[in-house]
């Protein structure tokens, strides 16, 4: 009995357990069916999702990002007849126009036409943006027409232009963030149907793993594709605000590089006004305005030529310079700034036998100032910079070689930046003063600059040690480079010279060796003051004493009052110094000083400071005083359209004795010398950007006149502010003799005015 209801109780529970597995294998079907018609379902949605993206926001995105590059592309390009109409550059902006419109028009028009974009932002845009179109065409018209002012032009940009491109920007903007956002809820929604799709997968397929894997497969190769696209957007925008960025830094930096000079402008004409009454400060002042202008419009040629620059194709003048006043000027630039930081700052020279040579000043000044500016500006306070120049031979027959050496103990460079500090836009982060500011582009430009001339840069560094950069550049010394003034009166002179540099002793010492002069030396202005003493008492006193200002212990000028105080004031002493020696002229005057010598020392002021103090006994040498010029005769034709400049030419000119007459262009020009006697005119000077006739075709229309008329061609010269090398070339070839830019160089216009003028 008891095992029966043990056998029915075991088919109750097989009934039941049967009823069960049917009722869980009806709901595993039911279950089955709905995942299948849930899952195909979500993958279809998934797919139009995507393909969604792919046909609709993405494009607009994209478009809506291109557009808004080129629109910044066009606000930059209208700005540029605020600076340049020259004619190249108005066709120049013709060609960007047509280029970017042909571009933006079709972009704009998928914008206008698609329907992801909402409202009638697509059409406003379209119709703002053939508005844009005619405005520009008008900025072309007004801008070659040269009756039209700049202020006419900066109005008609400010007023009509840039608020129809700043509207098109935001209208494109909205569009690009409504696209955006589109692109994150497609996403987002497709990211939710997939999570429920693996779930569903997972809980409902583990009889078949095959199947679930496979879709698994399927549904991560979509997401990762939806990964990558999504990946490639962040990435296009990254780029497009690193660029932005780069722009906002570079006009920074260039901002911060050009008030720098005309920090030194505006401070030295305050200070000049302040002084009004001393001749003498004045004109120093004066002095170093020039200096001062001169690097700030080397500054303006880099930001114009900088398509140039980036390609690599500097063209290189050819005109005669001496390193005495090029390292001048250099060290009138760093000095102050070296001083600021409490930095010393030694300049050393070699024997430089030829110090007149043949080569580009300009762009040598600016290499020199890019490696000076640098030291400074990357060693700390306390630190030292030092600047050496020496000559040597050269492998190019007619040269010789002229070795560049800046040197600091600064914060220096790592290994790896080293390999990238001559490409542009190269900066290297860490461990410094981060408000340094700099373009970017100094090295760049310095490498090309001594590459073209055939030279060579190098670079060692090491970092928290400093860095030593190393150029050397192949110049042809000038025809005629040394004087014929006689120095064989130096010949057994006694010097002594007192210095702590050994190199400026070491170099002095070989200076003098070369003219025959007896050179002694001490480090120190003790070890001077018994050398002196000892020379006295045996009757063989120095002919001439050199005495550093600024050396350790015993300064300079008291050193000088020492010697005073043993031997008298009949024996020549001379103040050396490479600072400003007005700062301690009448102290120096008052210990004994005769006369006075900057550094760096060239051979050249050596042997004249030597003379003037030894041989003439010229005991009032002050570089500050300049003897008057000899006055220059004959007439000058001016021809330039712009009052303003004539007033200046004018002045300028007339100050050296010239008679001046004027044209207003190259029309008239030309009429009054054809109408003028034969040999009337001694010299033109020529602008080249005139109404009704401009210099070139002046200057030939002159030549053929004389040709003609078998009269003497007068000489022209240019004088524009045209400064690049293919406007001298064209200048030249048209028949000019001469080619000056602007600003003028009043030691330029006097060297071309006693060139011709008797």
């Amino acid at each position: 009995m008891a095992e029966s209801n043990s056998t029915e109780d075991l088919k109750k529970q097989f009934k039941a357990t049967s009823k069960l597995a049917a009722v869980i294998a009806g709901i595993v079907v039911a279950l089955l069916i709905t995942s299948y018609v849930v899952i195909t379902n979500n993958v279809i949605s998934l797919t139009n999702q995507i393909d969604s993206i792919r046909t609709g926001a993405y494009p607009v995105s994209v478009a809506a990002g291109r557009v808004e590059t080129l629109l910044v592309q066009l606000q930059t390009l209208t700005d540029r007849p605020l600076y340049v109409r020259t004619e190249e550059a108005i066709n120049g902006m013709e060609r960007s126009y047509a280029q970017i419109d042909d571009e933006l028009s079709g972009y704009i028009t998928l914008l206008a036409e698609s329907e992801m974009v909402t409202g009638s932002d697509g059409v406003k845009m379209e119709e703002e943006y053939h508005k844009l179109v005619s405005l520009q065409e008008q900025l072309l018209v007004l801008a070659a027409d040269e009756s039209v002012t700049d202020v006419e032009i900066a109005a008609f940009v400010n007023e009509d232009i840039r608020p129809l491109i700043a509207d098109l920007l935001q209208s494109d903007i909205t569009i690009l963030e409504d696209s955006s956002d589109s692109v994150e809820v497609l996403y987002a929604n497709g990211s939710a149907r997939g999570t429920l799709t693996v779930t569903l997968a997972t809980v409902l397929f583990g009889v078949v793993l095959v199947s679930l894997i496979a879709y698994l497969l399927m549904l991560r190769r979509r997401i990762q594709q939806q990964e990558v696209m999504q990946q490639k957007v962040e990435e296009a925008l990254a780029l497009a605000e690193s660029a932005s960025a780069a722009k906002s830094q570079f006009l920074s930096n260039m901002s911060h590089d050009i008030r720098t000079p005309m920090n030194a402008i505006v401070g030295l004409t305050t200070i000049a006004n302040s002084h009004i009454d001393d001749k003498l400060r004045v004109q120093e002042c004066l002095n170093r305005i020039t200096t001062s202008s001169k690097h700030l419009l080397c500054l303006i040629n880099d930001v114009l030529d900088m398509s140039k620059i980036e390609r690599g194709k500097i063209m290189l003048n050819e005109e005669r310079f001496n390193f005495p006043d090029m390292v001048n000027e250099i060290v009138t630039i760093v000095q102050p700034q070296a001083r600021a930081k409490q930095l010393t700052l030694d300049i050393v020279i070699g024997n430089i036998e030829q110090e007149a040579v043949i080569g580009d000043s300009m762009r040598i000044n600016q290499a020199l100032l890019n490696l000076l500016g640098n030291a400074v500006k990357y060693t700390p306070e306390g630190g030292m910079v030092r600047f050496s120049l020496s000559e040597e031979t050269s492998r190019r027959v007619g040269y010789r070689d002229y070795r560049f050496v800046i040197q600091d103990n600064g914060v220096g460079m790592t290994e790896e930046f080293v390999k990238r500090v001559f490409d542009p836009f190269e900066r290297e982060e860490g461990g410094f003063d981060y408000s340094i500011e700099g373009t970017g582009l100094g090295m760049a430009i310095t490498k090309n600059v001594a590459e073209m001339m055939g030279g060579t840069i190098e670079v060692k560094s090491a970092k928290g040690k400093g860095s030593t950069f190393t150029m050397t550049l192949p110049l042809k010394p000038a025809e005629g480079s040394e004087a014929d003034e006689d120095f064989s009166g130096l010949k057994g002179l006694e010097v002594l010279i007192v210095d702590d540099d050994t190199d400026v002793l070491e170099n002095t010492l070989a200076i003098l060796s070369e003219v025959g002069v007896v050179g002694s030396s001490a480090s120190s202005g003790l070890e001077a003051v018994a050398l002196v003493v000892q020379a006295h008492v045996a009757e063989n006193d120095y002919q001439a004493i050199i005495v550093d200002w600024m050396m350790p212990g015993v300064d300079g000028i008291e050193t000088i009052r020492r010697i005073r105080e043993e031997v008298g004031d009949a024996m020549p002493i001379i103040l050396l110094t490479a600072y400003d020696w007005t700062e301690v002229e009448d102290e120096a005057r008052e210990a004994g000083v005769t006369a006075f010598i900057s550094k760096p020392l060239f051979k050249s002021r050596l042997r004249h400071v030597l003379k003037s103090c030894c041989l003439e006994q010229d005991i009032q040498i002050t570089p500050r005083k300049k003897t008057a010029e000899k006055k220059l005769s004959g007439r000058v034709l001016l021809v330039e359209d712009n009052e303003l400049n004539r007033e200046i030419a004018r002045e300028l000119i007339g100050q050296t004795g010239a008679e001046v007459e004027e044209a207003c262009d190259g029309a008239e020009a030309v009429s009054m010398v054809s109408k003028a006697p034969d040999g009337y005119y001694d010299l033109v000077f020529m602008d080249m950007k005139m109404p009704r006739m401009d210099g070139i075709e002046a200057t030939r229309t002159i030549c053929e006149i004389a040709v003609q008329d078998k009269r003497r061609m007068p000489p022209i010269v240019a004088m524009t502010a045209n400064a690049f090398s293919d406007d001298r070339i064209h200048a030249l070839d048209a028949g000019m003799k001469g080619f000056m830019t602007k600003p003028i160089d009043i030691k330029e216009l006097h060297r071309t005015l006693r060139l011709y003028l008797s």
